[in-house]
């Protein structure tokens, strides 16, 4: 599992999956990368890309090896194809070929919902880091359990209720300082029904928070569930 921190050492990239014509024009990938590294000669350079634009165009592991030669520092791939978007599943084969190719640093991407995903890639690619993105929504504490299962410390207690609603006290403050009443209190419905599941009476909370029609009245049924929580026996 060599690398423990892409995000400390590595302070910039770009994204491919983004710029998808990239997928399609190797030449066009090559410039952009080479102009990328030599606008940056201090800075570490980062790609995260898909395995390709569709199935009829992959192109791991040869761009791969192409970006590397270019000065990239470390790969993170997402092996689903542009035109799959987020269906079907992610083919990990692809990062383990990836990281039999190149020798920088190559991040898997792609289907980690739980920590037990998480160990299963490192186990089946060899890829140096995960990067976890849905998965972490509604549960910041996915990377805490992870970081007990890497260092095989005693077994990971989950937050309880109390703690979640805390949380989400602390995430609406943070979005509101931020984006402002208005945008940070729409950005959180969705972290709302994130955090607010699996639990009795979860649905009815998560309802009232994620349809609060005002900032204030988000704020009161966040009370209501504070004092709920106060009460409830994980």
């Amino acid at each position: 599992m060599g690398l423990s921190s892409v995000s400390s050492n590595v302070i910039t990239g770009f994204c491919f999956s983004g710029g998808s014509a990239a997928l399609r024009d190797l030449c066009l990938m090559d410039e952009i990368t080479q102009a990328v590294v030599e606008a940056v000669p201090n800075t570490p350079v980062t790609v995260k890309m898909r395995v390709g634009w569709d199935n009829n165009s992959i192109i791991i592991p040869k761009a791969g090896e192409r970006l590397q030669n270019l000065g990239v520092k470390a790969i993170t791939l997402h092996p689903r194809t542009t035109k799959q978007r987020y269906t079907g599943y992610a083919k990990w084969s692809y990062i383990k070929e990836l990281k039999e190719t190149c020798s920088i640093p190559i991040i898997g991407n792609g289907d980690v919902r739980t920590t037990d995903d998480m160990i299963k890639m490192f186990d089946e690619t060899g890829c140096d880091a995960v990067m976890v993105g849905r998965a972490a929504i509604g549960n910041p504490w996915f990377f805490k359990e992870a970081s007990f299962r890497l260092k095989g410390n005693s077994p990971y207690t989950a937050p309880s209720l109390i703690e979640l609603v805390n949380t989400c006290e602390t995430h609406l403050k943070l979005l509101i300082e931020n984006r402002g009443e208005i945008v940070g209190s729409n950005l959180m419905r969705k972290h709302f029904s994130g955090y607010i599941k699996g639990f009795p009476g979860a649905s009815r909370y998560r309802q009232s928070l994620v349809t609060a029609s005002t900032i204030n009245i988000m704020r009161n049924e966040l009370v209501k569930f504070k004092n709920y929580a106060q009460n409830f026996k994980n």
